[in-house]
């Protein structure tokens, strides 16, 4: 029975890591929106494999690394591949040549492109400096990667879905590239952004994780995996804005 306890958390992370690998192949064939729903499932693993190694007290070493590992694929890679496709589109969609070859693509719209794969390498970079802080138990410094993840998603199938201005625009160049370029600031950051570990469950103490939680709900019932470009821009403000108090790591 303890043998099995003990590997039923690093269990649910290969799973998140085998989501975030299906993700990059829907995603290479331009199946954003499937792509987008493996990366969710990948985030839900992703939270289960801590909280069952909290819950059976079968936290160790190798299930931190682990997780990392997988984090990189599932919350890097996958998303850098959809903002590689997303930037291929735009790049495609305003040539007016109509005759870019894609395969050997001019100089200009090769780095364009390879811009996308920031955010594996920040991503990397942030859960070694992750695994390294141990001020980080708590809260966070910087925006966690399965935030960018889901935010990129909800890109994906923004710009998949129906025709409008806010397609549009998050299908532009001029979007993407800063969008990328801040995204992978925010992960590397020393910026304080809350957490969901919670040490205990009363409101008084959690007014804003529930808060924050009840307003995602209903966000995600209105725009579905939409919801997830407003939720992660709440949820950056919301940290910029908390009271220091609140992210003092006390046990």
């Amino acid at each position: 029975m303890n043998s099995i306890k003990k590997v039923l958390p690093s269990l649910v992370t290969c799973c998140a890591l085998m989501s975030g690998s299906i993700s990059i192949t829907f995603a290479v064939i331009d199946k954003l929106y499937i792509a987008a729903i493996f990366i969710i499932i990948a985030a839900i693993f992703d939270f289960f494999d801590g909280f069952l190694a909290r819950i059976l007290n079968v936290t160790s070493e190798f299930g931190k690394q682990l997780d990392s590992l997988s984090d990189v694929i599932s919350f890097g890679l996958a998303p850098s591949i959809i903002f590689y496709r997303l930037i291929l589109y735009s790049i495609v969609k305003t040539d007016k040549t109509g005759q870019i070859n894609i395969f050997s693509p001019p100089l200009i719209y090769f780095i364009l492109m390879n811009i996308s794969f920031l955010i594996v390498t920040f991503a990397a970079l942030r859960l070694a400096k992750f695994n390294l802080d141990n001020s980080q138990i708590n809260n966070f410094k910087g925006l966690p990667t399965p935030a960018v993840a889901l935010f990129t998603c909800s890109l994906g199938v923004i710009a998949e879905g129906e025709r409008n201005l806010f397609s549009e625009i998050i299908t532009n160049l001029w979007f993407l590239i800063p969008m990328i370029l801040f995204l992978s600031f925010l992960m590397v950051s020393n910026i304080r952004m809350f957490s969901f570990k919670f040490k205990n469950y009363s409101f008084k103490d959690n007014v804003v994780r529930y808060l924050f939680i009840l307003v995602s709900i209903i966000l995600f019932i209105i725009f579905k995996i939409k919801a997830f470009f407003f939720i992660i821009i709440l949820y950056v403000l919301i940290s910029l804005f908390l009271p220091e108090k609140f992210f003092l790591n006390t046990d």
